[in-house]
């Protein structure tokens, strides 16, 4: 919030970027690491994650739907397919999300995450891991399951951006890869 108590352009483009219903893009620039040793070096090429490497270019277009779920849909529930682009890495989702909890696959696995806005802030804690196969899926003990943590920061002033930090571990060989930078709104 800024002094007289209205959202800056950075909170709003922010809080539409990670809650709204529209289309959003943006790009930006980030720091990249890759978690330390070879068993994560192996672990990231073959998920095709970004090198480490500073100033990488980012670009984000999140394309949203309602989710039509039948007659007891309440219309909260929206369908978004995010594209990222890390570099020269490409990574492609889709997420379900209904107010502030949401699930979304990488592969095998399907994460549950929760979306807390705060003023200046949002950040997207994962509640739970899912192990999923066709129709068969078993939910991962929090020992063995992987971690996503992602924050956004609004900073008043600096028009429509965003501060962005995220971090995967994995089990027993912790750091998977880590990014922060910025994201400014472009048009979608």
């Amino acid at each position: 919030m800024s002094d007289t108590g209205s959202v800056s352009g950075s909170e709003e483009w922010m809080r539409r970027f990670h809650l709204g219903t529209g289309t959003v893009a943006g790009t930006g620039e980030l720091t990249v690491r890759r978690g330390p040793g070879i068993l994560a070096g192996v672990v990231c090429a073959l998920l095709r994650l970004p090198r480490t490497a500073e100033g990488v270019p980012i670009t984000v277009v999140v394309r949203r739907r309602p989710a039509h779920h039948g007659p007891r849909d309440d219309g909260r529930a929206v369908v978004e397919h995010w594209t990222r682009r890390i570099g020269s890495h490409r990574l492609v989702t889709t997420q379900l999300r209904t107010g502030s909890h949401g699930w979304e696959r990488h592969g095998p696995f399907v994460l549950h995450t929760r979306t807390v806005a705060t003023p200046g802030e949002v950040v997207v804690t994962q509640d739970r891991a899912v192990l999923g196969v066709g129709p068969l899926s078993v939910r991962l003990p929090v020992w063995s399951a992987p971690r996503v943590w992602a924050r956004a920061r609004a900073e008043p002033g600096e028009g429509a951006r965003f501060h962005l930090e995220v971090r995967v571990t994995l089990p027993v060989l912790g750091s998977l890869l880590s990014y922060s930078g910025h994201l400014d709104e472009t048009p979608a």
